[in-house]
């Protein structure tokens, strides 16, 4: 029998990599003008093709943090440097930049939307999860159907809940959506393969498994390793999904225009779904865009929340907490800041947003 959805996750404890967490405020200028290209189409992708694109091996570390309450989450993540090589060696000469993004900003418009790191925000919202779990006078996440990350980048706000649904065998919908599908297949997709894997028992788990290393034999978790990709590594994680009743959607392109990417994000009206975001309110036209789909996708369901990590306001680019508290307002919901202790930064203030219809 399947525990409740009750975020008590544990796993041990390590200092984050601050060379793979991004608190940069290096955003190029986000408004649109006239000569501008138009947003990229919003397409869903096949689960097969993009696990085909997969390199023989990949190179992975840990994201490691504790709550304020002492809950700790241990997550695998496919590690930077890896991602730049597999760009590079894919690059055949057509490309002035296979790298676009990653060497010279966080954000670049209709180009590249900082998805090949881990941002701040989406720390705290794991320690949130880890945390607070559900609020029992909105709902009971161990009812919800659907769960749905906008901006995904490195997904790991939902790689910890697909930890947990495989660990306890809750079948459930994930989608993921991100600007770039680069970054669906070369991040998103691997640290959601790495996730699984981590949840196999240790005769089965090829994470540190090196019987040249004295570490490993000694039963020690390695913090970082390489991990082979096999076919029979790839059909037992589609297997397994499968058999647990765990479905994955991958959208890339635009948000809008929204009716385009509702289209590919499958839903019921009787579903429960919960939407993580977290930096998607940096500039106007992204708060505006990202509010419009995120309202329409509750909308068409009986019950559905959102809770999207950012910062209060973001310099230089015109996005802000305030202003997407009035977007919601305007859409006919509620958005409040929530009280979190784990939300203490010595730079720009942070804050979680939890978002309902009236």
């Amino acid at each position: 029998m399947a525990q409740p959805f009750s975020f008590g996750f544990s796993g041990d404890d390590i200092e984050e990599d601050p060379d793979d967490v991004s608190s940069s405020n290096n955003y190029e200028d986000t408004t649109m003008g006239e000569d501008s290209p138009p947003p990229i189409k919003a397409q869903a992708h096949d689960l097969d093709e993009l696990l085909a694109t997969l390199p023989p091996q990949i190179s992975y570390g840990y994201l490691t943090t504790t709550s304020p309450k002492g809950f700790k989450a241990r997550l695998p993540r496919r590690e930077l440097f890896d991602v730049k090589m597999q760009l590079m060696a894919e690059d055949e000469g057509n490309s002035t930049n296979p790298l676009a993004g990653l060497e010279n900003s966080d954000l670049q418009t209709n180009v590249y939307e900082g998805g090949y790191k881990t941002w701040e925000c989406s720390i705290d919202l794991i320690r949130f999860l880890l945390d607070r779990g559900p609020r029992k006078d909105l709902d009971d996440l161990v009812r919800v159907h659907h769960v749905i990350e906008m901006g995904c980048g490195t997904a790991l706000p939902t790689c910890l809940l697909f930890q947990y649904a495989i660990k306890n065998g809750l079948p459930m919908s994930f989608t993921l959506t991100d600007y770039n599908v680069d970054v669906l297949r070369l991040a998103t997709l691997p640290n959601l393969f790495l996730t699984w894997i981590s949840t196999l028992g240790a005769t089965e788990s090829p994470f540190s498994i090196d019987n040249k290393n004295p570490l490993a034999q000694e039963g020690v978790r390695m913090d970082t390793g390489d991990i082979e990709v096999t076919p029979e590594l790839l059909s037992n994680f589609k297997t397994s999904l499968s058999s647990i009743g765990i479905n994955l959607t991958l959208i890339s392109g635009s948000w809008l225009p929204t009716p385009a990417l509702l289209s590919l994000i499958p839903s019921v009206p009787e579903q429960n779904t919960f939407i993580l975001a977290s930096e998607t309110i940096y500039s106007p036209s992204s708060l505006a865009a990202f509010t419009e789909a995120m309202v329409e996708l509750m909308k068409r369901v009986k019950s559905g929340k959102a809770i999207v990590a950012a910062k209060r306001v973001y310099f230089g680019v015109g996005g802000s907490v305030d202003g997407f508290r009035e977007e919601c307002a305007k859409k006919g919901c509620v958005a409040y800041e929530m009280e979190f202790e784990g939300l203490e930064s010595q730079g720009v203030r942070r804050c979680l947003v939890e978002v309902q219809m009236y």
